[in-house]
């Protein structure tokens, strides 16, 4: 798939993204015949307060708005998602490059669309859950093919979540887990023992804390057993 880099007019975009991307939201540019390079160019040279990440067709993609800022894409005065805003997703939106009358996206759109967006879950590790229509985020019937058509927007997740299991994104994954679970306080049952410990320094944190939740591995473990026996050799245990 090529890519094109078409930078948005900085009227049209919002400031650097204060916190990670959580979500992708799946547009479509409800124009009848209709390139991602056009649209392209449309937000590069009008100001119209409204923009998206990138513009995908039967050819390739358009970068607009960077990822690391927030782009005007699904803002609303009021939501169906109870989280997806502009500030923590990137807006695709989809081309109908046919000018048929009616709208809808050709084969090589939606897989040049799928590529895109395996390769933006598999970077910014946002699970297949994540990735929406803009109507799942605020009502707006958009993309109309895939609000229109359960089915057929249920195949595409499909085929996505076919082709981002990636070993790359499931190790993404996986991290971005055992992080949520290394951040989850410590039980109440476990005070004094987890003090003797500290004070002893047989357990040592890092920059993500102390992470009790967290899984030990055989390599920690033989640390902590090293460190027990070196204080009991000089007679400081309890």
């Amino acid at each position: 798939m090529t890519l094109e880099a078409i930078p948005c007019r900085r009227e049209n975009y919002g400031g650097p993204r204060t916190g990670p991307v959580s979500y992708l939201v799946v547009h479509y540019t409800a124009g009848d015949g209709d390139t991602a390079r056009a649209n392209g160019l449309y937000f590069s040279r009008n100001t119209v307060a409204a923009s998206a990440h990138y513009f995908v067709d039967d050819g390739g993609a358009v970068a607009s708005v960077p990822e690391t800022h927030v782009a005007w894409h699904c803002g609303a005065a009021s939501y169906r998602h109870p989280h997806c805003r502009n500030g923590n997703s990137l807006g695709v939106e989809l081309c109908d490059t046919s000018a048929d009358g009616s709208y809808g996206f050709t084969e090589a759109t939606l897989e040049n669309a799928l590529t895109l967006l395996a390769d933006l879950m598999a970077r910014h590790s946002v699970p297949i859950d994540h990735v929406v229509r803009h109507y799942d985020v605020t009502g707006k019937c958009c993309p109309a093919p895939f609000v229109t058509d359960e089915a057929a927007w249920r195949q595409f997740l499909e085929r996505l979540e076919a082709r981002s299991m990636t070993d790359e994104t499931f190790a993404a994954l996986c991290q971005r887990r055992q992080a949520e679970v290394g951040a989850q306080p410590p039980g109440d049952w476990s005070a004094e023992a987890r003090a003797w410990a500290e004070g002893r320094g047989l357990l040592v944190g890092d920059s993500a804390g102390m992470r009790y939740k967290s899984p030990v591995t055989r390599e920690e473990l033989v640390q902590v057993l090293y460190r027990l026996t070196k204080e009991d050799s000089h007679g400081d245990t309890e």
